[in-house]
């Protein structure tokens, strides 16, 4: 049984989700995105609008308090986050999970 991506995000911990804001020209535009994996410094999102984007937030190393974001197109990169993610316990100094997310968004794709 499918569940709907409204009620699935109703229930998603806050922790888990975001909205991400970018511009088209002037006009402000918003896309919720689930949390996917995550290390000690980086959270990988996929955004839920019909053509998926990655995007991260990195921690900045030289002021723990600021974020990065950005839209990773370089599958290397996301394969990188998401093995360092998925190995539970210490890998190059990373700490890391691969949440369920990422399976709901694989048994329900974005259909136009």
């Amino acid at each position: 049984m499918s569940l709907d991506l409204e009620t699935f995000l109703q229930h998603a911990p806050d922790a888990e989700k975001t909205v991400i804001h970018t511009y088209k020209g002037k006009q402000r535009q918003q896309f919720p995105a689930l949390l996917v994996a995550q290390t000690f410094r980086q959270k990988l999102f996929i955004t839920l609008e019909v053509q998926r984007r990655y995007v991260t937030h990195t921690l900045a190393e030289d002021n723990a308090e600021e974020i990065e974001l950005d839209f990773v197109e370089d599958y290397a990169e996301v394969e990188a986050l998401m093995e360092d993610a998925g190995l539970y316990g210490l890998h190059d100094g990373e700490v890391g999970i691969v949440y369920h997310n990422l399976l709901f968004l694989l048994m329900n794709p974005a259909v136009n």
